[in-house]
């Protein structure tokens, strides 16, 4: 016990001997407390992005073994263990070394993020992008082999109640899933696909009818997607599965047979920068009409 004591107490001395001794040089070179501030936090920002990039990667436990062996080398100065500084020091010197080979890929990774960070480049609106050329190329593809669809895209008036009469998917928005949902054997087929953001939330919903338009030509899929947008402030895409033709339903409106460019155009607005105040006075009067 009396051992165990001595070598607390001996790391603790030095501990302490190193943090005065860090103490001291900072206060030598005369730094003003914003250079301080600043410092730490751009240190701690370096750190949080480290641990962000290697969190869930075969690397973090790479970098857990050599935190363990530079407390190991730490300890050993401390206790002034000769032999294990001295072997421990040749080993560091070496892993040092070989960092840049041992973390090449989280390397590159990293570098990678860094430069597609808001500082270079808007993350959002690339994610925009994206979202709106999979909408398009999905439609285009399954208008092209008569596959019918009834895409939801979420604004800003709760969509809850219809994604409750569906199956929850939760789900990043893409090409395949969407082909796979409206595929006619799959058993999520019949219905809507509600999507909020960049996931689908649910499929197989149920949508409520319009009964204010009497025109013939429109199937059950155009009724539904005219029939929620009078209610919500909603706007859904709709493919014809006997005519192959793509529809947009917003505000009460059908928008039918477009092409694929003036879909693209559509969606493009959809997602644009939202307008505060002309959005509150749309909540309110969809909020009205549903009253």
């Amino acid at each position: 016990m009396e051992f165990i004591n001595n070598v607390i107490a001996d790391f603790l001395l030095f501990i302490t001997r190193e943090a005065g001794g860090f103490w001291e040089n900072l206060t030598l070179l005369q730094f003003s407390w914003p250079q301080v501030i600043i410092d730490i936090v751009l240190v701690s920002i370096v750190f949080y992005y480290i641990f962000v990039l290697l969190k869930g990667s075969r690397a973090l436990h790479i970098l857990i073994g050599l935190a363990i062996l530079a407390f190991v080398f730490i300890l050993s100065k401390a206790l002034q263990l000769f032999a294990t500084g001295w072997l421990l020091d040749r080993f560091l010197t070496v892993i040092l070394v070989a960092i840049p080979i041992i973390f090449q890929q989280e390397l590159r990774r990293g570098l990678e993020k860094l430069g597609q960070t808001r500082l270079f480049s808007n993350n959002e609106v690339r994610a925009t992008d994206i979202q709106i050329s999979t909408l398009v190329e999905a439609s285009v593809d399954m208008a092209k082999h008569k596959i019918g669809a009834l895409i939801v895209l979420k604004k800003d008036v709760s969509l809850t109640e219809y994604a409750e009469t569906g199956v929850p998917i939760n789900g990043k928005l893409s090409k395949e899933l969407l082909l796979n949902i409206f595929y006619p054997k799959s058993p999520l087929h019949d219905g809507a696909i509600i999507m909020s953001g960049g996931k689908i939330e649910a499929a197989a919903c149920v949508l409520p009818h319009s009964y204010k338009h009497l025109d013939r030509t429109l199937g059950t899929r155009h009724k539904a997607a005219i029939g929620l947008s009078e209610n919500t402030d909603a706007h859904i895409i709709v493919v014809s599965e006997e005519r192959g033709a793509i529809s947009y339903a917003h505000n009460g409106r059908l928008e039918k047979d477009i092409q694929p460019e003036k879909l693209q155009t559509l969606l493009e607005r959809f997602y644009a920068p939202k307008n505060n105040k002309l959005d509150k006075v749309k909540k309110a009067v969809f909020k009205k009409r549903k009253l």
